[in-house]
């Protein structure tokens, strides 16, 4: 679908521009940047299509590629006006949380992978490349401590799965990646965590 289309690109670009500006709050040089720009815009589905054992779209699509270098090229050279855009910024992250995810769920589905496997696949998709940035950086995930990011992916990996019927239905797919881009950013706007144990009580290791 040409829509689904462009919002890949669209979350690929920004994507790219997150992991890039967080190499350069690191202080890392043109070539740090670029990979930590790469890793975070393309790396869960890379670690999708080895899981798979399947050729990475971007070997055969070069518009990703492209994509990449317009995402690090906008976080080098307004990397000093990203923080006043945060909003804006988040948003089209929340985009591509989306859709990255209905598409590592669609490919799952494809492959007649089981329902868990479906859902895995959907939140790997989506917050493999932050992942990946994090390692790179040396750097605690984000996605271990950090408010409300890989959930929305595996709901939507548990709706698509359990509704066979629909999968095809442009409402249907559409409606779910609307509804993970509202969950994120209503996750975001009432500092929505994820439940830690030690939140409902004192910790104690002894």
């Amino acid at each position: 679908m040409e829509i689904l289309y462009i919002l890949d690109l669209l979350g690929t670009t920004s994507f790219a521009l997150v992991g890039a500006y967080a190499a350069i709050r690191h202080k890392y040089d043109i070539i740090g940047i670029i990979i930590c720009g790469f890793l975070t815009a393309v790396g869960g589905s890379t670690i999708r299509s080895l899981l798979l054992v399947e050729q990475p779209v971007y070997f055969s699509d070069s518009s990703y590629l492209a994509v990449v270098v317009v995402g690090i090229a906008l976080a080098i050279v307004f990397f000093r006006y990203l923080p006043k855009l945060q909003s804006v910024v988040l948003i089209i992250d929340a985009i591509g949380l989306a859709t990255f995810a209905y598409i590592g769920a669609q490919v799952a589905v494809q492959h007649g992978l089981s329902t868990i496997m479906v859902v895995i696949m959907a939140a790997i998709t989506a917050v493999g490349g932050g992942l990946l940035r994090d390692i790179a950086m040396r750097e605690k995930p984000q996605i271990f401590y950090k408010d409300f990011y890989a959930t929305p992916a595996l709901l939507l990996g548990l709706v698509y799965v359990l509704f066979p019927e629909l999968q095809t239905a442009p409402v249907f797919i559409y409606g779910i990646i609307g509804m993970t881009i509202i969950v994120r950013l209503s996750a975001i706007r009432y500092a929505v965590e994820v439940w830690r144990p030690w939140t409902t009580g004192r910790l104690s290791l002894n």
